[in-house]
């Protein structure tokens, strides 16, 4: 064991990977374009209220997410221009919402769009089936749960992390499996509903009968009053 630890590089002998111009420059360009799309989610929010469409909505909500994530991501780069030793020395709550928080809101986002278009599935087999809008309840109520069961586990990982509570492999694997799981799972049943949709939005050709000369035309004829 100490023969392995003696082979490890000490941490004075440590560089950065990019030279601190790179990195710079990068921090300039990331936050500008987080500042970018924060105000034109922002704009987009202030149309919604000006040409009066309404306010709670599937859009408005996914505004909403985008708006707050920009926000923090422009929070977080902002960081890394003078204080960045700071921002890996802040607390749990400022920790788990500058870096976790953001996770969540991509889960969120993907959540939503999932409800949206397995709404729009449902409704449309519905048409024909009435019964199938019984499981567009049991279709929120699973999302709803998968975002709370996301939602739980960032927070108490961030937290036992900052307190050093738990070993950060355990914390970590624990994080892996279950955010990537449900947003694998998420992202498979949004392809479904996409594929349902463009299934059942798919115009049906009606059937062409086939071009048979009729025996009796002339009967047929004296037939009709």
């Amino acid at each position: 064991m100490e023969s392995n630890l003696s082979g490890l590089v000490p941490a004075a002998g440590l560089v950065p990977a990019l030279p601190p111009a790179v990195t710079l420059g990068l921090t300039a360009a990331y936050t500008t374009l987080y500042a970018l799309l924060f105000f034109s989610v922002y704009a987009q929010l202030w149309l919604v209220l000006l040409y009066g469409h309404k306010r709670l909505s599937y859009q408005t909500v996914f505004l909403a997410l985008c708006l707050l994530w920009a926000a923090l991501r422009t929070t977080l780069f902002s960081f890394y221009f003078r204080d960045t030793s700071r921002a890996n020395r802040l607390g749990p709550l400022p920790f788990w919402l500058l870096y976790c928080c953001p996770v969540c809101l991509q889960f969120f986002t993907l959540t939503l769009m999932n409800l949206y278009f397995a709404q729009v599935v449902f409704k449309a087999k519905a048409k024909r089936r009435p019964e199938m809008s019984r499981g567009l309840l049991a279709v929120r109520g699973a999302f709803v749960g998968a975002s709370l069961l996301f939602l739980l586990v960032n927070v108490l990982c961030a937290v036992l992390s900052r307190r050093r509570r738990a070993q950060p492999w355990a914390l970590l694997l624990v994080r892996v499996l279950v955010s990537d799981s449900l947003f694998v799972i998420c992202a498979l049943s949004l392809a479904a509903c996409l594929c349902l949709v463009a299934r059942e939005g798919r115009p049906h050709r009606p059937r062409i009968a086939p071009l048979t000369p009729d025996p009796y035309p002339l009967q047929q004829f004296l037939l009709c009053p």
